[in-house]
């Protein structure tokens, strides 16, 4: 009966996936979402299409669904129908003309019926076929990996270390996945679990990186995208306006507008809301959310009508703007003069909740992004508001 009713979700997932059952005619990589969404439970991921090399397409599609362990996860799925605990199989990928980068979230009535999380990931280099390692990324792959453990015990625990049920950083796990702004490290759930019961997540920006990474003509990192994030050159301001077109920051899973409720959800709080002047500042579990928060109104105590009026970045390498190092000069000389130029004084820094300071401000498109310097002129904090 299992059988049959599996049979069934394979041939109602390929009338509503062509790209399951035959070959797409795209001439351009793209990555094509494939899913089913039953009775509560869902199972989507990636499938590259649109690849030249058509077995490179074929084995790299392979090695998703056998990281992801879709054929399991969809078993499973169908002997959920009539459980209160559903499943849901979600990703996040990366993919530019020859690398690809995913991580997949299994996520509730995995393996039994008492909920968890398990994350998996594929990263693949579309030239040779051959998949990434961490080591991949550095010139000296065991100073950087003794970098690695010394950052996430020095900076990253302390930090999160309230915000725990339990956990260790280190080993550093082998799930990974890899974007223009950062390396994201995914933690088996018995190893580093958030209060929330969720497997945490640490993102590593590329800035952070920077002293082993290697960044020669060529390389991983190069190619994924790190060189644009983390060199102010005469094409900044170029760039940083076409990855800000959508009113988000690569490498933060929000966007301006997006409800808050929604990414409550999906990524949880990390404690109680700040006030600050203006608003709220909410801070998520998520990796990618450390050192970030979203703006939103303080109209109401829940968050069912609020949406995100702005990013607050105080980690971000973003066309160069890294915060920690790129100097105000060196951004008015590669984004031009700022329309509006405000000096904050120790009280107004304190309703925002920044450092003294100077804060410039620059409109791209529907966006407003203001940069904060400290006192010493070096850039703390990015904002992205409508």
């Amino acid at each position: 009966m299992k059988q049959r009713f599996f049979a069934l979700i394979l041939m109602m997932l390929l009338a509503v996936c062509p790209a399951l059952g035959e070959t797409s005619e795209q001439s351009v990589p793209a990555v094509s979402d494939v899913g089913l969404d039953l009775l509560g439970s869902s199972v989507h991921y990636p499938q590259l299409t649109g690849l030249a090399d058509q077995d490179l397409q074929s084995a790299v599609n392979a090695a998703i669904m056998e990281a992801g362990q879709i054929e399991a996860r969809l078993n499973r799925m169908a002997m959920l129908i009539s459980s209160p605990v559903k499943l849901s199989v979600s990703y996040t990928c990366t993919l530019t003309e020859d690398v690809f980068s995913c991580a997949i979230l299994a996520d509730g009535a995995v393996e039994t019926n008492r909920a968890t999380q398990i994350w998996s990931s594929v990263n693949i280099d579309l030239t040779s076929g051959e998949p990434i390692v961490l080591a991949d990324l550095f010139t000296d792959a065991e100073a950087a990996a003794a970098f690695l453990e010394s950052y996430l015990n020095e900076q990253v625990a302390p930090e999160l270390s309230a915000h725990l049920a339990s956990g260790q950083l280190t080993p550093v796990p082998e799930t990974f996945s890899l974007s223009a702004s950062g390396l994201t490290l995914y933690y088996p759930i018995d190893q580093f679990r958030t209060l929330s019961d969720r497997a945490g997540t640490v993102t590593i920006l590329w800035t952070e990186l920077q002293e082993h990474l290697n960044t020669g003509k060529g390389s991983l990192s190069e190619r994924v995208g790190a060189a644009d994030s983390l060199t102010l050159c005469p094409d900044s301001a170029a760039i940083v306006a076409a990855a800000l077109q959508d009113g988000a920051f690569d490498g933060i899973p929000a966007a301006i507008g997006q409800p808050m409720q929604e990414l409550i959800d999906r990524h949880a709080l990390l404690n109680d809301p700040d006030i600050y002047e203006g608003g709220r500042m909410i801070a998520l579990e998520d990796g990618a959310f450390r050192k970030v928060w979203l703006l939103t109104d303080a109209l109401t105590e829940d968050f069912s009508q609020s949406i995100v009026q702005g990013i607050r970045a105080d980690r971000l390498n973003l066309g160069g703007l890294c915060t920690g190092t790129t100097t105000i000069d060196a951004w008015r000389e590669a984004l031009g003069l700022p329309e509006t130029t405000l000096a904050v004084d120790a009280a107004r820094a304190e309703s925002w909740r920044i450092v003294p300071g100077t804060s410039d401000y620059y409109t791209l498109g529907e966006y407003r992004l203001r940069l904060h310097a400290d006192e010493t002129g070096v850039l703390r904090s990015v904002f992205l508001t409508r």
